[in-house]
């Protein structure tokens, strides 16, 4: 199972808040982009902004609740090139009492934040399995795991994307294409922005008030950032041992899993990078992975690249985390041996594009070694990690 040397991402509801954000996330971690949504002034500008930084972009407009739509989005976007990956993005809020929700409502949520997953899926899915390679995210929402007041007609069509999500990972199994979602409380958009108008409508609360309202029934202490859940689609995107068929939680806590608090001492100063240390809150399991160095899926190591070989060190690392049924955030600290201290420095900027697509902000307590070999002869890089499960 190859990975494609030229990938070409399909990004849906990108004109704007995650969308635009996963758009860029993806075009920083090397793919081609297809920019797609309804408003083409949007899309436009997104490309725009693409190109203007030496990425391969192209905007479509696409409607994809329409089959029609989406099924002349996917021809265009073969002029780019052959897609590998397809973040289901567009998407649609609504909240009101179940007896006031209207039949067109219902299926108005429906079709944005299922049906067109659905269509967009199909249309990428067969060259997907021909190629052996392929990687779906589905932006799905808390309310897709859970209840809620007032969001039955939203919380079903996400519960829809879920399980459109679950079942069509079982049916790629062992094909080299995987299919997940991420799954974030409120987030920093103007769909939260319109749902806390709706609250301060409904109730006369100030802005304030209902934004602590709503987070609150999330169980949320902040918004999310656009940039966070970017950073987590990236991660499921890119990355050559990916899960399949999870729901990845971003909760909007002090860290993205809430299992850990952050402590850096005031007389440390404020940390450069990572965090000083990371405090595991009761009840979690701490997991030890061993020392992985930048083996493939062949179990070589590729010709000496400090960059490239970090790439994979790291992602088998997260292929171990995930296998034991956590996330990136769930790592509490890393050790990371270098034979060569001066190249790691040297490399840090392009260290850290390969490290946001996988990691997001999640930034652990970090002992950084340096050793005159590994184990082996060609590996340049080692990483353990301890996470807490819960």
């Amino acid at each position: 199972m190859t990975e494609p040397a030229r990938r070409v991402a399909v990004v849906t509801g990108a004109g704007r808040g995650i969308g635009a954000a996963t758009a860029r996330a993806l075009a920083e971690a090397g793919l081609s982009v297809v920019v797609a949504a309804r408003s083409r002034e949007q899309i436009d500008r997104r490309a725009a902004e693409l190109v203007a930084m030496g990425r391969t972009a192209k905007a479509i407009v696409c409607d994809v609740t329409s089959e029609a739509s989406v099924q002349a989005m996917a021809r265009q976007a073969a002029e780019l090139g052959r897609v590998s990956v397809l973040v289901n993005n567009a998407g649609a809020a609504g909240s009101m009492p179940l007896g006031r929700t209207t039949l067109e409502e219902w299926n108005r949520l429906m079709a944005v934040n299922a049906t067109g997953a659905f269509l967009c899926t199909r249309a990428v899915l067969p060259g997907m399995l021909e190629r052996k390679w392929g990687r779906v995210v589905n932006v799905a929402s808390t309310a897709g795991l859970s209840g809620g007041k007032y969001l039955a007609a939203y919380s079903a069509a996400k519960h829809a994307l879920v399980g459109l999500t679950r079942s069509v990972a079982a049916e790629v199994a062992d094909t080299g294409v995987t299919v997940n979602a991420v799954c974030p409380g409120f987030v920093d958009t103007e769909m939260t922005a319109e749902t806390v108008d709706r609250i301060v409508a409904r109730t006369g609360r100030t802005r304030e008030a209902a934004l602590a309202a709503a987070l609150a029934s999330a169980g949320q202490t902040r918004l999310i950032s656009a940039e966070e859940v970017a950073a987590a689609v990236v991660s499921l995107a890119v990355a050559t041992h990916s899960p399949n068929g999870e729901a990845l939680v971003l909760g909007g806590n002090d860290s993205v899993s809430g299992r850990f608090a952050i402590v850096n001492p005031e007389a440390l100063g404020s940390p450069r990078g990572w965090n000083n240390g990371m405090l595991a809150r009761a009840g979690g399991r701490s997991l030890f992975i061993a020392g992985q160095t930048a083996r493939d899926d062949s179990g070589r190591v590729p010709t000496p690249d400090f960059v490239t070989q970090f790439a994979l060190a790291l992602d088998n690392v997260l292929a171990v985390l995930r296998e034991a049924g956590g996330g990136p955030a769930d790592i509490g600290r890393f050790t990371i041996y270098v034979t060569d201290m001066e190249q790691y420095r040297e490399s840090l900027k392009q260290l850290g594009e390969v490290y946001r697509p996988r990691m997001g902000t999640h930034f652990p307590a970090m002992a950084l070694v340096e050793v005159k070999s590994l184990v082996d002869p060609l590996a340049m890089v080692e990483i353990e990690a301890t996470a807490v499960l819960g």
